[in-house]
């Protein structure tokens, strides 16, 4: 889920809404004697009201660097709507969350846009340093790769962007987070090489079958001025790749 869904107060209700009726679905299946209950009664209207403060908890929490609630008026609000004497009519509630939600993704955007030059210059300057060290190169466009092990080559073995290739790799911000590896995850990644982003599809082919590479990707070869994931918006990417297997994309069509 992105940030500026994250922080949708009409997006977090509609999750708890959806919650709570499949908890309501899955008490069907019950037998319904203690529906009469006192203490079952008791135990289940606070459990109600828990499962509403952990949903009201929520987005105070994920909204706290940007709004400070006042939890006396949340409170109010609850009390008097149980009452059936809310302040608001539905029209009124879904204007001021509307309101809340713009107000809400204009602050983000802002900060977006800071954060993601912020990288973009940090980026820039880790780059001038790698470019720096030994056995660093780069192409045109501003890739960066440093080659720790060419690959063994073999007749038409050099990588096409048609071609799938099989590799491991581990991918990094240059603050030193990973934020994937398939070597957690036990396991390499087979794809073809023309869907990837534009730095592997430049760095993979400088190496061979069996070749391991270092890439320092610019954002435009990367994911450019959009959060991805865990990746920051305007990130330089650094990836260790090691090119296991190559599967040429005319091999069918060849005895």
């Amino acid at each position: 889920m992105s940030i500026k869904k994250k922080l949708s107060v009409v997006a977090l209700f509609v999750a708890s809404a959806l919650s709570t009726s499949a908890l309501s679905a899955s008490a069907l299946a019950a037998e319904g004697d203690n529906l009469k209950n006192p203490k079952f009664v008791e135990d289940s209207s606070y459990a109600l009201g828990v499962l509403m403060g952990k949903n009201i908890q929520q987005v105070v929490e994920t909204q706290k660097d940007f709004i400070v609630y006042d939890q006396a008026k949340i409170i109010e609000g609850l009390n008097q709507t149980l009452d059936g004497k809310s302040k608001l009519d539905d029209k009124q509630l879904e204007q001021q969350l509307r309101q809340l939600d713009q107000e809400l993704a204009a602050v983000v955007a802002k900060q977006e846009a800071q954060d993601a030059k912020d990288n973009a210059d940090k980026g820039a300057e880790f780059r001038k340093e790698y470019a720096k060290k030994d056995g660093v190169q780069s192409t045109k466009s501003g890739l960066l790769y440093r080659i720790e092990a060419a690959g063994t080559a073999a007749g038409d073995s050099k990588v096409e962007p048609t071609d799938t290739v099989k590799v491991h790799y581990q991918g990094k911000l240059i603050n030193g987070e990973e934020f994937d590896s398939s070597y957690k995850r036990g396991e390499p990644i087979e794809f073809q090489l023309n869907q990837l982003i534009p730095g592997w599809i430049e760095g993979i082919p400088l190496i061979n079958k069996g070749g391991k590479i270092e890439l320092v990707i610019p954002p435009e070869l990367g994911y450019g001025e959009h959060a991805t994931g865990n990746i920051p918006p305007n990130s330089t990417l650094i990836f260790n790749i090691e090119l296991l297997d190559v599967k040429k994309a005319n091999a069918a069509g060849k005895k």
